[in-house]
């Protein structure tokens, strides 16, 4: 996508083989669309997300977060439900949210989604990719503060369908700038913050943070 169009190009000869009207731009475009069950999600400026039909590239409809924000966290998409930050500043309150993907009236391509859950968090979120696994989301926080390590941000565990709170890591050091990724090796989360430290963490029983261990990356 680029301004406020968005397009289906062929990936052998470049031909355009679709264009569509997005509702406004995405601010720095930081993050790509992604793909899912026919359709396609772009991150917008002041915090909403449209998903098209990947076919035609119509709307199929449009969330609009009521505190805004740059739209620079990574969508993740599983059983239907599609998860992302927003940010509005280091010390601004900004929303992480779950939305459904479901067309619910197909006849408005402009149809307004309501959120299914949201938490919030001081400073927000900023490329911070959330992992989705069988019942808990796992994503990461800004810290809430102007300095780079500052021992406030958090890894939060919640509920993939309600957002509940399950469990919390605090004082990590600095924003957690970073998609929690996971490492079937050692059946733990990583992730690193923009302090300078690499962190690792299970999830135990889907609902508690156990196994918790950093190293320094700084030398």
């Amino acid at each position: 996508y680029a301004g406020d169009n968005i397009f289906r190009v062929d990936t052998v000869t470049g031909e355009l083989l679709a264009t569509g009207k997005m509702d406004h731009k995405s601010s720095f475009s930081i993050t790509p669309p992604t793909y899912a069950e026919g359709m396609v999600f772009v991150a917008l400026s002041n915090g909403c997300v449209q998903a098209f039909n990947a076919a035609t590239l119509e709307s199929l409809w449009i969330y609009e977060d009521p505190l805004g924000g740059q739209p620079n966290c990574p969508l993740t998409v599983k059983d239907g439900y599609l998860y992302t930050g927003f940010w509005n500043s280091e010390t601004g309150d900004a929303h992480f949210v779950c939305i459904t993907i479901t067309d619910e009236y197909p006849s408005d391509p402009k149809e307004s989604k309501c959120v299914s859950w949201y938490q919030t968090a001081k400073g927000g979120y900023y490329w911070a990719g959330a992992y989705v696994g069988e019942g808990f989301v796992l994503v990461g926080t800004d810290d809430g503060t102007n300095l780079c390590n500052s021992n406030s941000s958090s890894l939060l565990l919640l509920d993939a369908k309600t957002g509940k709170l399950l469990d919390r890591w605090d004082n990590l050091n600095g924003d957690i700038r970073s998609t929690i990724v996971y490492d079937s090796g050692n059946d733990a989360f990583c992730f690193t913050s923009k302090g300078g430290t690499f962190y690792s963490v299970r999830v135990s029983g889907g609902n508690t943070l156990a196994g918790l261990w950093s190293v320094s990356l700084k030398n």
